[in-house]
This record gives C-alpha cells, structure tokens and sequence, in this order.
C-alpha cells in the first residue's frame, strides 16, 4: 500500500547533512576524510541521515543562487528545511557540537530555516554524493 500523500518516501531520510566544498580547494581535499569519520561518529545522533560531500562547480545548478562566500560550509536540513548553513573552520569537535546541539534543538522545538537571506533556494535533497571513490 502506498505511503499516504504528504509522508516522505520511506528510504528518504530525515537529515542531510553537506559538506560544500570545491575539488579545486586543498583545504577542501585535506577535511574530506574528517568528514567522512564525522559521518561515522554522528552515526548516533543523526541515526536516519545522509551524508553528502558536494562539489559546488560540479552541482551548480542543483544549488541555484547559492554561493559560498568561503569553504568548507557545513549544510544541515531537517525534511525540507534548512537549518543551518554556514563556513566553519575544520575542526571536528566543532561541527560535531553543532550537529548535536541541531539535533537536540529540532527534537524540542519546531525547525527554523537558516540564513534565508544567503540561501533561500537551497535545498540539500537536490544535491547528490561527490564523494571520491577510492582507487
């Protein structure tokens, strides 16, 4: 029987969380890895996320008018909204307490979009995976 209308599909997840980064950015090359073992980390706090590393050129057109002013920026969407996105410097703890306290924010209050003013179109469900596949 097919979900009713207005209920995600059920391999749809909740969260998505993106790394937006260029290929062209060694500082962005550097913090993949770090990123990757962030993922595995946060296995427990985001338990039905999907983790995107995002070539910016690469998806210029999935992410429309948006961006980055810097790199890496850190995207974090609840379903259809936005909650946070922003440039962050490389260090794990950091993105990890923001990735938790989001989490905890989201499961008390209802979810607000973040900076519309940088990024009213974005939304991270258009985008896909640009993850390097190891050779």
């Amino acid at each position: 029987m097919p979900a009713p209308r207005g209920d995600p599909p059920i391999d749809e997840p909740d969260w998505l969380v993106a790394c937006l980064c260029a290929q062209w950015c060694t500082v962005c090359r550097g913090w993949q890895p770090e990123f990757a073992r962030l993922a595995a980390q946060c296995a427990g706090l985001l338990p039905r996320a999907r983790w995107l590393w995002v070539d910016v050129e690469a998806q210029a057109d999935a992410l429309g008018d948006f961006e980055p002013g810097d790199f890496p920026v850190l995207a974090v969407q609840h379903g259809a909204d936005l909650l946070y996105c922003s440039a962050l410097p490389q260090q794990p703890a950091r993105w990890q307490r923001l990735i938790a306290s989001l989490a905890e924010a989201h499961a008390g209050h209802p979810p607000r979009r973040a900076q519309p003013e940088r990024a009213p179109d974005l939304d991270l469900r258009r985008l896909h995976d640009d993850t390097p596949s190891a050779a």
